[in-house]
């Protein structure tokens, strides 16, 4: 009776066995075992249930029988190439379970699945890879392999600005006409920041002795030829009366420089009118001072350590008196030819002298200083003309003869 009954208990045992889904083993990875309802508890130390005698094939029905079915023997994997399509599962398959992960992998393959499996459980892959991955990259590095042109920079140089046309042109300091004296060379600007002496009208520096109507010359003074440039100087041109300076290499010279102003027809309405009228041609001061003094045909302007002397103006018509007080470019008077009882061509006579800190006054060359200013006046640069560079061919060469008289 006592055996009938055991044997009774092991069939019912066996019969609710095969009525389970499948047999849990511990750490196998699946979900977690259900507990009955009820049944009797089991003594602690008790044996577990007995494995079962055939293993499981497809313990969750999912009908994935594609893979080896055999259990895993430490050979490796000869079966189907691996078809995996990533494995993300970074946890170990427990030893005995059964592998069904559908790992999506990371990392592309490279090619069949050669390494020897790991699991000890059944191998339910689905690997069917043959051949690697064509996976197209995602790397959007350049792929050119063309070597870059190297372009050289390029520096547009800006366009030079165009040349400025010369407002006149001159002989250097010092160059008087042939065998009319021995100037100096001297560049020096004495007098820097000077107005020119006449306003607005043309102006042309050279001798007025040696030009059309001069003494030595005889002709027209109104000639068109003596209202052309070139400038020349004529400070230390060679006069009659005893009268020097440091600056030249020997006594009896002229002290001053002659400009000759307006045009050729100016000239001609200038010498058809009476002298007291003449006023063409407006004279102003070229720097601050006071007049110091009004001779018979001169006028004087001292501005600081410096004394300006204007000549042959027209003393009928003068704006200025002995100690006015004047700006630069105030009007002192007119062109004309006063020459005391003496009448010259038209011009004006301009003279320079210097305080040379001894007590005296020199007569300093004012050429360089009067270029200096009408360029100013012009809003143009000089050209200043080499003799070899100017038609002067014609020019004669002066012969003074010994004993003449030259008084201007």
């Amino acid at each position: 009776m006592m055996t009938g009954s055991r044997s009774l208990l092991l069939a019912a045992a066996l019969l609710s066995l095969t009525a389970c889904d499948f047999v849990r083993f511990p750490g196998d990875g699946g979900p977690p075992p259900v507990k009955p309802d009820a049944g009797p508890a089991i003594p602690p130390g008790a044996p577990g249930p007995p494995p079962p005698s055939a293993p499981v094939v497809d313990p969750y029905g999912t009908g994935d029988q594609t893979g080896d079915t055999s259990p895993d023997t430490g050979t490796p994997d000869t079966g189907p190439a691996d078809t995996d399509t990533g494995d993300t599962d970074t946890t170990p398959d427990a030893p005995g379970a059964t592998d069904t992960d559908t790992e999506v992998d990371a990392t592309p393959d490279t090619g069949t699945d050669t390494l020897p499996d790991t699991d000890p459980g059944t191998d339910a892959s689905t690997d069917t890879d043959a051949t690697p991955d064509t996976d197209t990259p995602t790397d959007t590095a350049d792929t050119d392999t063309t070597p870059p042109v190297d372009v050289p920079d390029v520096t547009v140089d800006p366009e030079p600005p165009a040349p400025v046309e010369p407002a006149f042109a001159y002989y250097p300091p010092g160059a008087l006409l042939p065998g009319t004296g021995e100037g100096t060379e001297d560049t020096m600007v004495f007098a820097p920041d000077m107005v020119f002496p006449i306003k607005s009208s043309p102006a042309y520096l050279q001798s007025m002795v040696f030009t059309f109507g001069g003494g030595m010359v005889g002709g027209d003074q109104c000639d068109t030829r003596n209202f052309e440039y070139p400038w020349r100087d004529n400070f230390c041109e060679t006069r009659s009366a005893n009268r020097g300076s440091i600056y030249c290499p020997v006594n009896k010279i002229h002290q001053g420089q002659d400009i000759r102003v307006g045009t050729s027809a100016s000239c001609k309405s200038e010498r058809s009118t009476t002298a007291a009228d003449r006023m063409a041609n407006e004279v102003v001061a070229v720097e601050d001072g006071v007049i110091s003094n009004v001779g018979s045909y001169s006028v004087n302007l001292r501005s600081g350590g410096r004394v300006y002397k204007y000549l042959h103006l027209n003393m009928a018509k003068l704006s200025v008196k002995i100690g006015d007080t004047v700006k630069a470019g105030d009007t002192i008077g007119y062109v004309s030819n006063d020459f005391g009882g003496t009448p010259t061509v038209l011009h004006l006579h301009f003279e320079i002298t210097q305080n040379n800190g001894n007590g005296g006054w020199d007569y300093v060359p004012p050429y360089t200083s009067l270029v200096t200013a009408y360029e100013r006046r012009e809003n143009g640069p000089g050209e200043v003309i080499e003799e070899g560079d100017f038609a002067v061919a014609s020019v004669p060469a002066f012969v003074i003869p010994p004993g003449t008289e030259i008084v201007e």
